[in-house]
C-alpha cells in the first residue's frame, strides 16, 4: 500500500487536518519522533509505590484546577513547534488560549467544550465542540488510580524542569500494547511540566516541556480571549455540528435485533480487538462544513491512551491515501470500504494499531 503523511491520512478534510495540527500543541498531535533517549538512572533513591501513586492523584488534579500560562515546546524528529497557554479556572468557568509562536499563525480559544480555531493567515475561524482528548498539561484522567492495571506506577529522582523543582513520575507499560510515559511534577503545584512518550526500546518518541510558567497567579481574563475582538468581517467563519451518537442497545434497529428480526447490521464497525483496558468513552457524528454526511467516530481509552475509529461516507476524500503510518506517539491507518473510509488513529504502537485496524469487519450496506 502506498505510504502517506500523517497529516493526509488522520485529515477527513482540510479543515480538520487544521483541527487535528493546533489542538495538540498549539498544534495538537504533530506526529513525529524524537531522536532516541533512555529514562535516566535515578540521582536519587526512588519512592515508595503508594508515594509515586500519590503524586500522580496530585499531577492530575492540579492540570484540572489551576489557573496556569506559560509557553511549551513540543519536539520530534527534529521538528519543534512553542506555543503559548492560558488557563483560567475560575467561578465563570473553564477558559483556554493556545497560541502558536511559529510557522503558520494559528490559534485556539475554548470556553467550556466550544472551541474556536483562528487560522490568521488564511483568515478562517472554525467553530467546533470538543469531543474528547485532552492536551498538555491535562492529560491525566480524573482518577489515576485506574492506571494501576495497566501501568506500573514509579517515582523517579527529584529533578528540575522548567526552572523548578520536580518529582519525576513513570507510568512503565505492562505490556506491549501500549507506551510507557514520564511526567515531571512541579513540587509546588503539582502541575505536570515536562511529559515524555517512550517506546518498546526506550526511544523517546515525543516530548512536551515548558520553558516559561506561571502557575497560581492572578491572571488577566484578556489572556485568555482571542487576539482578534473585532468580528469576522472578511473572514471565512465553518461551524461543525457534533451529536454524541445513541448509547449501544437502544434505538430500533438494536429492538428490532432484541426481537430477533432480520435488521439490517449496526452501521458503525466495531473493532472486535481492543488492547487490555482500553473501552469504549464516546461515539460521535460530526457533520463537517460544506458536507451534509456526518463522519461517524468512536472513541476508546485506557484512561492514558487513545484510539479512535472514523467513518467516512465519503470515500473520495481519501483517495490515494490509504496506508499506514506511525510516526511519534501516533499511528494512522485508512482505508477503503466501498463507498466509505474507515480511518483508525491511535496513540499506541504500529503493532496495535494494526491487530485494531484488522479486526473491524466489513461495513454494512446502506
Amino acid at each position: 500500500m502506498k505510504r502517506m503523511s500523517v497529516r493526509a491520512a488522520g485529515s477527513l478534510s482540510p479543515a480538520v487536518s487544521r483541527q487535528r495540527r493546533l489542538v495538540h500543541a498549539g498544534a495538537l498531535l504533530l506526529l513525529c519522533t524524537l531522536g532516541a533517549g533512555t529514562f535516566r538512572a535515578p540521582a536519587a533513591a526512588a519512592a515508595p509505590a503508594t508515594d509515586a501513586q500519590a503524586w500522580l492523584v496530585r499531577a492530575s488534579a492540579a492540570a484540572r484546577t489551576a489557573s496556569y500560562s506559560g509557553v511549551y515546546v513540543y519536539t520530534c524528529a527534529g521538528i519543534t513547534e512553542t506555543a503559548r497557554v492560558t488557563r483560567l479556572r475560575n467561578a465563570s468557568g473553564d477558559a483556554e488560549r493556545i497560541e502558536s509562536l511559529d510557522g503558520t499563525r494559528r490559534e485556539v480559544v475554548r470556553r467550556g467544550d466550544e472551541i474556536h480555531y483562528f487560522f490568521v493567515d488564511s483568515k478562517t475561524v472554525r467553530v467546533d465542540r470538543r469531543v474528547s482528548g485532552r492536551g498538555f498539561p491535562d492529560f491525566l484522567p480524573q482518577d489515576p488510580s485506574t492506571l494501576a492495571a495497566h501501568y506500573s506506577i514509579e517515582a523517579g529522582p527529584v529533578d528540575r524542569a522548567a526552572g523548578r523543582t520536580v518529582q519525576v513520575i513513570r507510568l512503565r507499560a505492562r505490556d506491549g500494547s501500549r507506551y510507557t510515559q514520564e511526567i515531571w511534577a512541579d513540587q509546588q503545584s503539582g502541575l505536570p511540566v515536562k511529559r515524555r512518550v517512550i517506546d518498546e526500546r526506550g526511544d523517546i518518541i515525543e516530548q512536551f516541556v515548558f520553558t516559561e510558567l506561571t502557575v497560581g497567579e492572578r491572571l488577566s481574563p484578556r489572556q485568555a480571549m482571542p487576539s482578534r475582538r473585532t468580528g469576522y468581517a472578511g473572514w471565512t467563519v465553518e461551524n461543525s455540528s457534533v451529536e454524541e451518537a445513541r448509547q449501544p442497545g437502544t434505538g430500533p434497529l438494536a429492538q428490532a435485533q432484541a426481537k430477533g428480526g432480520d435488521a439490517a447490521p449496526a452501521p458503525f464497525p466495531e473493532p472486535r480487538m481492543l488492547p487490555p483496558g482500553f473501552r469504549k468513552v464516546m461515539q460521535v457524528s460530526r457533520t463537517l462544513p460544506g458536507h451534509d454526511r456526518p463522519v461517524m467516530q468512536s472513541v476508546y481509552s485506557d484512561g492514558l491512551a487513545t484510539l479512535s475509529v472514523f467513518v467516512d461516507p465519503d470515500v473520495a476524500r481519501v483517495a490515494g491515501h490509504e496506508g499506514i503510518s506511525q510516526r511519534g506517539a501516533v499511528g494512522v491507518i485508512t482505508r477503503a470500504a466501498g463507498d466509505r473510509a474507515v480511518i483508525t488513529v491511535g496513540e499506541v504502537p504500529a503493532a496495535t494499531l494494526r491487530k485494531v485496524a484488522d479486526s473491524i469487519g466489513p461495513l454494512a450496506s446502506r
